[in-house]
């Protein structure tokens, strides 16, 4: 019964018809803790033991950086082209643009502690607590 119900709710937020982005909290209660986003997850299953479902996957990501050298100031009366605007307003500055890729561990656990309460989804990456989400009651 239970393996059931953890795959049709699995199925349903594949599906998108429970809303990702409904109340997303930055704590809640777990035994006599509190869990908060940021802790790691050793402490996470330290205070509240195993989760009941555990999920985990690779995603990668574009991160983009912009830099300013100095070295590349010009007057604006010169032709700035795709260059980036200064703080100062007599001059202009290049931006050197450089994007990469990384690979970021998401672990997503859920939580069932009982029909009382609802049930806590929470999302790590790289081993931090970045997510804490309220789903259904529990059962």
């Amino acid at each position: 019964m239970r393996k059931r119900y953890l795959t049709c709710l699995s199925a349903l937020l594949l599906l998108g018809l429970v809303p990702v982005d409904a109340a997303q909290a930055l704590a809640f209660r777990c035994n006599s803790y509190v869990i908060d986003v940021g802790m790691h997850k050793a402490e996470v299953m330290q205070k509240c033991g195993l989760p009941a479902l555990r999920d985990q996957k690779t995603e990668r990501r574009r991160i983009g950086l912009r830099q300013f050298d100095p070295s590349l100031m010009v007057h604006p009366n010169q032709n700035a082209g795709n260059r980036v605007r200064h703080a100062r307003t007599y001059e202009h500055q290049i931006a050197q643009e450089t994007a990469y890729e990384i690979d970021v561990q998401i672990e997503e656990w859920v939580y069932n502690f009982g029909p009382q309460r609802f049930m806590q989804l929470l999302r790590f990456e790289d081993g931090r607590l970045k997510q804490i989400q309220d789903l259904a009651s529990g059962h």
